[in-house]
């Protein structure tokens, strides 16, 4: 790990059976081969020229005359690759999808394919939630963490799980605290606050539970990683569900002398928590950061009304009606490509989109909308067309969503409709 040095041999099996495919790999894997279950090489394309989807190169099978193939059923492949490792010197940016190595941990999300995804081309959905059977081997490493595993220390570990996950691979010299089957990672804090934390965690899960219905069901791993850029006083925190990682996070700082999150730290895991319904399943097409973080971080607003009050929420709503103001987006309905949605665009208009929604149909049809978008998730990539089928299934008459999605969606002025509608209904104290 010193060297950023990363080498993977991996049997991928019982995969689906596609003709318009491609295989994710990190762009800084070098593969050196691809075979079947017989063992028999497999060409392939996309090493030369290579066509980037996300952080990963596309690739894909063909036969002896170079036409592409179906995907094989079960494929082995063997694969290597160097990342920087940063001490003193950092780098400019740092994201989920980046493959992080400092002096003490690395760091490789799903999002960073360091492992091979399937990307299906018929339903734009990447298939990266595996069953697994892992060894790990380290020269360096104390602890290894497999995302759906309990972290273990020793340099060569073996990691199962019969449900499928997004594997997040988190390893070097750190140690972890138990608190009843769940895991604090890399963290400094005492048993008693991790105890704490985890109570304030779990009535974040219940409160989640009882608005869409659905529990959490797994263990929470709660990681604290070293980001490889200069968070200044900021912090951050991503999801892979049931791990999350946060960097520049004081934990022993995130409880009132009541033992309770700090308002803030509520909101801040309430976004993260949210991640567990609208994850992976909605990240696919040209509006996924829409539906990514746009419901994350209404969810969290939801939470921390009730948390709360209303008064203190509308303060955020005038925040980020104010930060906007001056800015310019392209109306969600005539999104072309999913770079179009910003970070802007994910956290706060996204969120007043969906509040204008609650203001115009009420919060329970608004969180009944919700939860039959979760549903549909499992199967298909969401849309504007789905949102309204949606709506309509939870009483909001068709007639009624086209005027939403004429005024608040599709308009050139969809941004300040959003804004006054919003304005209209908060304390006026706080804008």
């Amino acid at each position: 790990m010193e060297k950023g040095y990363i080498h993977c041999e991996f049997r991928v099996s019982n995969l689906p059976e596609l003709t318009n495919y491609k295989i994710l790999l990190n762009h800084g894997m070098n593969i050196k081969y691809f075979r079947n279950k017989k063992g028999q090489l497999i060409p392939y394309n996309g090493y030369y020229a290579g066509k980037m989807n996300g952080e990963g190169l596309e690739y894909y099978f063909v036969n002896n005359q170079n036409v592409k193939i179906n995907l094989e059923s079960t494929f082995e492949i063997e694969y290597s690759g160097a990342f920087p490792v940063y001490k003193k010197d950092l780098n400019g940016f740092d994201f989920k999808g980046y493959i992080a190595v400092n002096e003490n941990t690395l760091r490789a999300t799903e999002q960073s394919k360091w492992y091979p995804i399937l990307y299906d081309e018929d339903t734009d959905r990447r298939i990266d939630n595996y069953t697994y059977d892992i060894t790990v081997n380290t020269k360096t490493s104390k602890s290894v963490f497999i995302n759906g595993n309990p972290p273990k220390k020793g340099i060569s570990s073996v990691f199962k799980s019969s449900k499928a996950f997004p594997l997040f691979l988190f390893a070097g010299d750190y140690n972890f605290v138990k608190v009843k089957g769940n895991y604090l990672i890399n963290t400094d804090v005492t048993e008693d606050v991790s105890k704490k934390i985890f109570e304030n965690i779990d009535s974040i899960k219940l409160y989640y539970k009882n608005l869409l219905g659905t529990d959490f069901k797994d263990e929470i791993y709660i990681i604290n990683h070293k980001a490889v850029k200069d968070l200044k006083n900021g912090s951050w925190g991503f999801n892979t569900y049931p791990a999350f990682g946060f960097s520049n996070l004081n934990f022993s700082k995130l409880l009132t002398k009541e033992n309770k999150f700090k308002e803030n730290r509520y909101k801040f895991f309430a976004h993260e928590l949210a991640h567990n319904y609208f994850g992976n399943n909605v990240n696919s097409g040209k509006l996924s950061w829409f539906w990514l973080e746009g419901t994350a971080e209404y969810l969290s607003l939801v939470a921390l009304e009730d948390y709360t009050n209303k008064k203190n929420v509308d303060g955020y709503y005038a925040y980020y009606c104010k930060s906007i103001k001056k800015k310019k987006f392209i109306p969600l309905n005539d999104i072309k490509n999913k770079k179009q949605i910003n970070s802007d665009y994910r956290y706060i208009l996204g969120p007043l989109i969906f509040k204008s929604f609650e203001i115009s149909f009420g919060r329970k049809i608004t969180i009944n909308t919700l939860k039959t978008l979760l549903e549909l998730s499992k199967k298909q990539t969401l849309d504007i067309k789905i949102w309204e089928k949606s709506a309509i299934k939870n009483g909001v008459s068709r007639e009624s969503f086209k005027t939403f999605k004429k005024d608040f969606l599709s308009s050139n002025m969809f941004k300040e409709n959003n804004i006054n509608l919003i304005r209209k209904t908060i304390t006026k104290t706080t804008y």
